[in-house]
This record gives structure tokens, C-alpha cells and sequence, in this order.
């Protein structure tokens, strides 16, 4: 049985990340205006390169195709777009509540992805 879910929880963590991805593109205009927590807009080269990480690393990690590699890559996607995002740490108050869940959300995701290279 422990195979078995092991399958099927990494296919719904690359899921999750295929459909980001897949989401991201299609919103493309939108993701050009978002502005980071410092002010900026990224270039359209590393909004291109981070989707296609999403899709590729959801897609290896949801296949089992060299799951540690893509577990590793979107972990690598994970810790700057929080930091570029969701810097709780640069807010207070209630502006500070939403970013303090999506770092949560994302240590969880990167513990998640920890999992899938130790046991790959």
C-alpha cells in the first residue's frame, strides 16, 4: 500500500504545480503588471523561465520521471518567489497575515519535496 500512495500523493503535489504553471501562462498579461513586494516587475524571461519550471518540475515530479530533479527545481522555484512575493518580514499588521500563510504554504511545500527526493 505504501507504494501506492507514495504514487498518487507525488501526483497530486505535480499537479498542483502543472496547473500553476498552465494558469500562469494563460494570465501572462496579468503576470507581466504584478509588481514583487519591493516595487518591481520581473522581466519576461524569468516569469517564462519560472512557469516552465512549474509545468516541468510538476510534470516530473507527478510522473516519477527523475522526481528528485524536479522536486529540487521547484523547490528552487519556491524560496525566491516567496521571497520576491510574500516577505512577511517587510509587513505589519494585517498586510503582514497573508504572506505569514503563503510562507507556511510554501516551507510545507518544500518539506513536501524534501520527502519526494528522499525516498525517489
Amino acid at each position: 500500500m505504501t507504494p501506492t500512495l507514495i504514487i498518487i500523493g507525488r501526483f497530486l503535489l505535480g499537479l498542483m504545480f502543472i496547473i500553476a504553471g498552465i494558469r500562469n501562462f494563460g494570465r501572462m498579461d496579468e503576470r507581466r503588471q504584478a509588481k514583487t513586494n519591493y516595487g518591481f516587475v520581473l522581466p519576461d524571461w524569468m516569469l517564462i523561465l519560472g512557469f516552465v519550471v512549474q509545468i516541468v518540475g510538476g510534470m516530473s515530479v507527478a510522473l516519477g520521471l527523475w522526481p528528485q530533479w524536479g522536486a529540487l527545481a521547484l523547490i528552487a522555484f519556491i524560496i525566491p518567489a516567496t521571497l520576491l512575493f510574500h516577505n512577511m518580514f517587510i509587513f505589519s499588521g494585517k498586510e503582514r497575515e497573508p504572506h505569514i500563510y503563503f510562507v507556511t504554504v510554501n516551507l510545507a511545500l518544500c518539506g513536501a519535496f524534501l520527502i519526494v527526493f528522499a525516498i525517489s
